[in-house]
């Protein structure tokens, strides 16, 4: 058959698929967190300039952004052969 594709080759294009969907996932993630962040940012210079609370957000929401980046662009790899391995001996011990 002609559309025949390999286990690699399958293996491939869904680890691309992955890659590619929690990066999409990082940058909305990126916009969200910038766009809200300025939206603080006014909000407390215009109501209340007097007290400075914008940069706990920015700090708190900067870690969980900084903990997404590194879990879409630097783990995933890890993740991917964990679960292949898992598939793997699952379907090696008929499971």
């Amino acid at each position: 058959m002609a559309n025949d594709i390999s286990l690699e080759e399958y293996k491939k294009a869904y680890w691309d698929v992955r890659k590619e969907k929690e990066k999409r996932g990082f940058i909305i993630h990126l916009v969200v967190y910038f766009v809200v962040n300025v939206g603080l940012i006014v909000c407390n210079l215009v109501y209340t300039p007097q007290y400075i609370w914008f940069f706990w957000p920015l700090i708190f929401w900067g870690f969980g952004l900084i903990y997404h980046y590194l879990g879409a662009v630097h783990f995933l790899d890890k993740e991917l052969e964990k679960d292949e391995a898992i598939v793997e001996l699952r379907a090696r011990d008929g499971k």
